[in-house]
């Protein structure tokens, strides 16, 4: 029998927002409750080369990984701060053999939140123990192969139901039988009748 499979994305689907800009507040916050000083300094420096372009996106947020990766961090303690930021997808609660949580966001953190969902897989972004790689982060056509490798070892092709919010899942959209998408903006609808992309919104 074939196993139906429901994939939803995490920063502006599941949560209303980017979780990984309030995981930087958290950081921020909890350093300086901790008087860990150095720390700031240097998430600050992060962020500062972020801001001035001298670092991209995944550089950042590979640096920040790196110091997390060295540090005590209560991990539930941010996905409890965070949770009235969730938002109420319907689909969720119906029935399917394999529920994914596919996201850009960090594992430290998408695992435990994917637990707490009912989710039976967490693809989130590994922090790479083999050094910086532009494309480590597991967004676009790097998360459509994540899941769809995941998949093939069920031996499953195709989505039922992908839930999303943003025109960077598009080619997991092009994998999925039935899309919804959270809050699009009218260019992401608009991208997609142009691209005969089928797809509902969340009501």
């Amino acid at each position: 029998m074939k196993k139906s499979v429901l994939v939803v994305d995490l920063d502006g689907t599941l949560f209303s927002i980017n979780t990984f800009h309030y995981f930087i507040k958290f950081l921020f916050q909890d350093s300086i409750k901790k008087r860990k000083l150095f720390f700031v300094l240097k998430l600050s420096f992060i962020l500062l080369l972020r801001l001035l372009k001298v670092f991209t996106h995944a550089k950042m947020k590979y640096s920040i990984l790196k110091m997390v990766s060295k540090t005590n961090i209560d991990f539930i303690e941010f996905v409890k701060l965070i949770e009235a930021k969730k938002n109420d997808i319907s689909v969720l609660k119906d029935f399917f053999n394999i529920k994914i949580l596919a996201t850009g966001a960090p594992n430290l953190y998408a695992n435990i939140i994917a637990k707490n969902e009912g989710f039976d897989v967490c693809l989130a972004t590994n922090f790479p123990r083999t050094g910086f790689d532009q494309k480590f982060e597991n967004i676009k056509e790097v998360k459509k192969n994540t899941v769809m490798n995941y998949l093939s070892g069920e031996s499953i092709q195709e989505i039922d139901i992908f839930v999303t919010d943003h025109i960077d899942d598009l080619p997991l959209m092009k994998n999925a039988k039935r899309n919804i998408l959270v809050a699009p903006n009218q260019e992401t609808k608009s991208f997609l009748e142009q691209n005969k992309i089928s797809f509902e919104v969340l009501k």
